[in-house]
């Protein structure tokens, strides 16, 4: 009888243990699919099939949220709640030159395509130069540095990303004449102040973002790019502290629209 308990007992821990271990780890959003449970009892068998679930949930849903913002509030045990607090970031938009032109010239499933390689591809860029990606307004991406995780360099990445997006766009554009798709030219601007950041909307409906002049100064830095012909203008704040490291020049003094 002993040596039968002791059989069963372990057919029943061992697989309770791994599923303890994995959801521990799924604690800090470490979420491995190809994990699964399995077992003998049919109760433990449920609980593997609902964990692999959740898991596949949690992935999906890990896509539209800033992931180091929630594994921060899990570390600290908050939950959301509205409110932000000032602090001194880098903001960063990019919009696509003449995108209704290109927009009116392609299928919709292939401007889908196209418009997702692109966003692909340049939102992995700012990822790994430490930024957060704030949201999509169409085919511009609006980005920003020094939150959640505070960035002592945030203006230096910032700029950084910008270049690397550029040489990117590059080679991606030469790939997509040659395939016969239209290349696309992108302007980006960047400016650093002190801003609000924090969750921001409704208590149901909550987005982590930033507000300020700096943000909306970043937004028309990007626009009058088209008035001089470049990629990339930078404003005098962000200039102050990069122009050791990176190589820029004066453009012009600019009463910006708004």
């Amino acid at each position: 009888a002993i040596v039968v308990v002791v059989l069963l007992s372990r057919r029943i821990l061992r697989p309770l243990a791994h599923i303890s271990s994995d959801m521990a780890r799924i604690r800090k959003l470490d979420i491995d699919e190809t994990v699964t449970h399995t077992s003998f009892f049919y109760e433990i068998d449920r609980i593997g099939i609902s964990l692999a679930s959740m898991k596949h949930g949690l992935k999906a849903f890990s896509k539209f949220v800033p992931v180091t913002l929630v594994k921060q509030l899990i570390a600290l045990e908050a939950g959301a709640e509205l409110g932000g607090e000032k602090r001194r970031l880098t903001m960063m938009f990019s919009d696509i030159e003449g995108f209704t032109t290109i927009s009116e010239s392609m299928e919709t499933e292939a401007l889908l395509q196209h418009i997702s390689a692109y966003l692909d591809s340049l939102t992995t860029i700012i990822l790994c130069e430490s930024g957060t990606v704030d949201k999509y307004i169409g085919d511009a991406i609006m980005s920003f540095w020094g939150a959640p995780i505070p960035d002592p360099a945030h203006e230096v990445h910032a700029c950084r990303a910008a270049l690397l997006c550029v040489r990117e766009l590059t080679t991606l554009n030469a790939r997509w004449v040659a395939e016969g798709k239209p290349a696309l030219h992108t302007r980006f601007g960047i400016c650093s102040g002190e801003v609000s950041v924090g969750n921001m909307g409704s208590r149901e409906r909550m987005n982590y973002t930033v507000l300020g002049d700096a943000v909306n100064l970043a937004s028309r830095l990007e626009g009058i790019n088209k008035y001089y012909g470049t990629r990339i203008m930078v404003g005098a704040a962000t200039r102050e502290v990069v122009k050791e490291q990176f190589l820029l020049r004066p453009v012009d003094v600019v009463a910006v629209r708004g």
